[in-house]
C-alpha cells in the first residue's frame, strides 16, 4: 500500500518552539536550583513542567528572563549520537537509565538531554518564553508556559484586555491594578 502524507508545517515549528523552550526553562531550573523534571505535557495550546522542588516568585522571574537571554543570544541546539563510551562519561539530564543508542539534544550553555523530539537548530528561533501560570504540585511546582507565536498571541490577548479595563477605569494601561 502507497501513503501519501503532508507535513503541517506551521503546527510542526510551533512544537518544535515549545520543547525547545521547555528545554531551555528545564535545564536552567536544574542548573540554577537543582530542580528535576518530573512531568512534562504538551498541549494543543500550552505546555506543562512539574519540577521537584518549589520555587519562589523571584526564581520564576529569573528563569523567565534567563530564558529568554538564552533565546536573545541565538545560541545553537543540536542533536547527536554519541559513542557508548562517550555516553556513559556525559553529564546529561534524563528520567531514564538510558543503555540503547541515545540522541542527547545540546543547548549551549543551557542543557544536555537525552530527547528523541524534533527541535530548532537555534534559540532564537524559540521566539520567547513566557510563565503562564504556576501552582504548588506534589513537592514542587506545576508550571504552565507558552513559547513562540503562542506566547505573543496570549500576549497580544492580555494587552487588549488590558486596555479595555484601562478604559474602562479611566486608568493609564500599566495603572489599572490601582483603579
Amino acid at each position: 500500500t502507497s501513503v501519501t502524507g503532508e507535513r503541517d508545517w506551521a503546527l510542526r515549528f510551533a512544537r518544535m518552539q515549545c520543547h525547545s523552550g521547555e528545554h531551555v526553562l528545564s535545564g536552567l531550573a536544574h542548573s540554577l536550583y537543582g530542580c528535576t523534571n518530573v512531568g512534562f505535557h504538551m498541549g494543543g495550546d500550552q505546555v506543562i513542567l512539574d519540577f521537584d522542588k518549589e520555587l519562589t516568585p523571584q526564581q520564576l522571574t529569573v528563569l523567565e528572563d534567563r530564558a529568554n537571554q538564552i533565546i536573545t543570544e541565538n545560541r545553537p541546539v543540536t542533536a547527536r549520537y554519541p559513542a557508548p563510551e562517550e555516553l556513559a562519561a556525559l553529564d546529561y539530564r534524563s528520567k531514564l537509565d538510558l543503555t540503547e543508542q541515545v540522541r542527547i539534544v545540546t543547548i549551549a550553555g543551557c542543557d544536555v538531554c537525552a530527547c528523541c523530539a524534533p527541535h530548532v537548530t537555534c534559540t532564537g528561533e524559540i521566539g520567547l518564553v513566557k510563565l503562564v501560570s504556576v501552582q504548588k504540585f506534589r513537592d514542587g511546582v506545576r508550571i504552565e508556559l507558552l513559547c513562540g507565536g503562542r506566547a505573543l498571541d496570549y500576549l497580544s490577548r492580555v494587552d487588549i484586555q488590558n486596555k479595555a479595563v484601562s478604559n474602562l477605569l479611566s486608568a493609564k494601561a500599566g495603572e489599572t491594578a490601582q483603579g
